[in-house]
């Protein structure tokens, strides 16, 4: 019959409209970010499987995006606006030096990131979707830390895990002192950036244990939490902590108020002091601490020029300071300017006053639903968790 035709798949992937086709692969992008298959498997090395993912999504929910970048739609966006400006600033701060080159690289890489972000808001449109979504990275995330934790711990060797050994300052005795700290795979090499990714993970996991509507299989969310913890103390990330401590004073907030998040952060403070290693040794005074305000020191130096408005250009942090500045927003206003710096904080900024005013609203409330969709009243006070750990990891 003509009702059973139209629910019949219309590819392999599973959907039934070129819509939910789109929404599979952005699925299979997201995992594809995180288990790194091209590296996994050494017969998948040379397949471009992220770009042809990526790309088939893209053409498939062409329609989702028209609607998206619409004026009217981009109005009630400005997050969205924020980010396509940040792409006119990265070529700006370029085309400010003349820097040809320059414009056509970084416009190119930055490309890759706009692609993602209208993709991931145009396809997930629905709380059935977002659901899907941070279950998928959840899943994704986990399994790439816990390869991350069997590399380190020496369980298992994988040849495409590589981890660092980072200098920590210099001992009395004057000599240099290393640490041997757990990196991720593809864009999560940094350990600090993998610390960050862990927290993120562990919060993502927490709102699933904790869904009422879970089997009781939810408890497996609990063995990822432990790997999650171990992996987190392998970083050896002294702001993968920090940022721990300001995710859970984030997440307390609104139910608990105010004095529940000062004792929350009090509480972290002290089992700081309890964790032994660098994690529980934050000193501003030597060692990277150090190191990373000489650096910040150098980028803002920098703003004290004609490059006030839009940069030194995105990418020549390194050259300028030697090294990167480990701050995401020191970063951006060194290499974007004041222009592009600004873009860049609004796109948190407007995220954080999102979450910040539907808080408030549900507080005024007195606990009766401010959403259709119950899903997303339960998950508002995770998402602003989320927020908060990855500004304070940046």
């Amino acid at each position: 019959s003509a009702a059973r035709r139209s629910q019949a798949p219309t590819s392999i992937i599973g959907g039934t409209s070129a819509s939910d086709n789109a929404y599979y692969l952005f699925l299979m992008v997201n995992i594809t970010l995180f288990l790194r298959p091209a590296e996994l498997i050494p017969a998948f090395a040379d397949l471009p499987i992220y770009e042809v993912l990526i790309m088939s999504s893209f053409f498939l929910s062409l329609d989702q995006i028209k609607r998206s970048l619409q004026m009217p739609m981009l109005k009630r966006q400005p997050i969205t606006l924020c980010v396509i400006g940040v792409l006119v600033a990265v070529a700006l701060s370029h085309a400010a030096h003349m820097y040809f080159y320059g414009i056509r690289m970084s416009t190119v890489e930055f490309l890759k990131t706009l692609i993602y972000y209208i993709l991931l808001v145009s396809i997930i449109d629905s709380p059935q979707r977002l659901k899907g979504l941070l279950k998928t990275v959840a899943i994704a995330s986990s399994i790439m830390i816990l390869l991350c934790v069997i590399d380190y711990a020496g369980v298992f060797d994988f040849e495409f895990i590589k981890h660092v050994s980072d200098r920590d300052g210099v001992s009395d005795a004057g000599e240099t002192i290393r640490v041997f700290r757990m990196r991720g795979t593809g864009i999560f090499q940094d350990p600090n950036d993998l610390a960050v990714l862990i927290v993120t993970t562990g919060i993502l996991c927490l709102y699933f244990f904790n869904d009422p509507t879970a089997s009781p299989l939810r408890f497996i969310w609990i063995l990822s939490m432990i790997v999650l913890g171990i992996g987190l103390i392998y970083t050896r990330s002294r702001g993968g902590l920090l940022t721990l401590g300001i995710a859970g004073m984030v997440f307390v907030l609104p139910k608990y108020g105010k004095k529940a998040a000062i004792a929350c952060a009090l509480v972290g403070m002290a089992g700081m002091t309890v964790l032994a290693g660098r994690q529980g040794n934050i000193d501003l005074n030597s060692g990277t601490g150090h190191d990373r305000i000489l650096l910040w020191r150098e980028g803002l130096s920098a703003l004290k020029s004609p490059d006030l408005l839009f940069g030194i250009g995105q990418g020549e942090y390194s050259d300028l300071a030697g090294l990167a500045a480990h701050n995401s927003f020191v970063h951006a206003f060194t290499e974007l300017g004041i222009f592009g710096g600004t873009l860049f904080i609004g796109c948190f900024f407007f995220a954080g006053l999102g979450i910040y005013r539907l808080a408030r609203y549900q507080s005024f409330n007195k606990g009766r639903p401010i959403f259709r969709n119950s899903e997303l009243e339960r998950y508002l006070p995770y998402a602003g968790a989320i927020l908060a750990a990855w500004c304070g990891g940046m």
